[in-house]
């Protein structure tokens, strides 16, 4: 059984995003192979953070799969 290394990063998203985008990114990204959990923070809704499996993915994969999704972000935090 392989073991977890479980990551969080943050990341800015810098568009306004409605609930329904929002929404529809954090699934997107929770369905990729290595993503262990997604979502936006509650009082900064531009604010990301997502928790990874630095086993299967780097952090720039991630940032990756976020712009992947026509979403301009950056990576603010690990």
């Amino acid at each position: 059984m392989e073991n977890i290394h479980q990551v969080e990063v943050v990341v800015h998203v810098d568009e306004s995003l409605s609930e329904d985008q929002r929404a529809s990114l954090v699934s997107k990204l929770q369905e990729r192979d290595g993503v262990e959990k997604a979502r936006f923070t509650t009082d900064r809704n531009h604010l990301m953070i997502i928790d990874y499996d630095s086993n299967k993915l780097h952090t720039s994969d991630v940032l990756g799969y976020v712009k992947q999704e026509n979403i301009n972000a950056e990576l603010i935090g690990i």
